[in-house]
């Protein structure tokens, strides 16, 4: 190997070595106002589960997210269900409304984020086809509901979108401590 071609390659190794690296940052995450919107099943879970179908279901939420860790808001979800009652009745179907405040605290790790929820609200039921078993009383239609869950969300390159897959637990004292659970998939826009 000639002289010049070690002091040349040695030139090239050191410039190399001098310029600056470029070192990856982390995907920040938007705070602010956020709008949610997911699709998924539900189902009555514990003493009542026989009483409904599993059902689809329709959920969102808004509200604002003064951290990227914390996030307070509205959650509003409607489900639709078959009664499994004895007949008669047989095939009707009623609908159940819920509408909470809520808190979700997150854990972020590059684009990905781990969080759990969990609220207190109304709920409403569309029938009283489950009067029949107990679990409306005449009349009843309203109940309190509070509700908890978890749930994985990814982040995307434009930090204002994220999907995500959550989970859900809810309680409802009124309609005899009748509980349900829940899965749904989400788009959420933070401005």
């Amino acid at each position: 190997m000639s002289r010049s071609a070690l002091v040349l390659g040695t030139l090239v190794l050191a410039g190399a070595i001098a310029l600056p690296t470029r070192v990856a940052q982390a995907r920040p995450a938007s705070t602010g106002f956020f709008a949610e919107f997911g699709a998924g099943a539900a189902a009555f879970i514990g003493t009542t589960a026989s009483d409904a179908a599993i059902g689809p279901t329709l959920a969102t939420r808004i509200g604002y997210e003064p951290f990227s860790w914390l996030a307070l808001g509205f959650h509003l979800e409607g489900q639709n269900h078959e009664e499994t009652v004895p007949a008669p009745p047989s095939g009707e179907w009623f609908q159940l409304y819920r509408g909470s405040l809520d808190a979700r605290l997150t854990a972020r790790v590059g684009g990905f984020a781990m969080f759990a929820e969990g609220g207190a609200g109304a709920a409403y039921i569309s029938s009283n086809v489950l009067q029949k078993v107990g679990v409306l009383d005449p009349g009843e239609r309203l109940s309190m509901v509070v509700d908890a869950g978890a749930g994985i969300e990814y982040q995307l390159q434009n930090r204002h979108y994220a999907f995500g897959l959550a989970g859900d637990w809810w309680l409802f004292p009124q309609y005899a401590s009748t509980q349900g659970a829940g899965g749904r998939l989400y788009l959420r826009y933070t401005y």
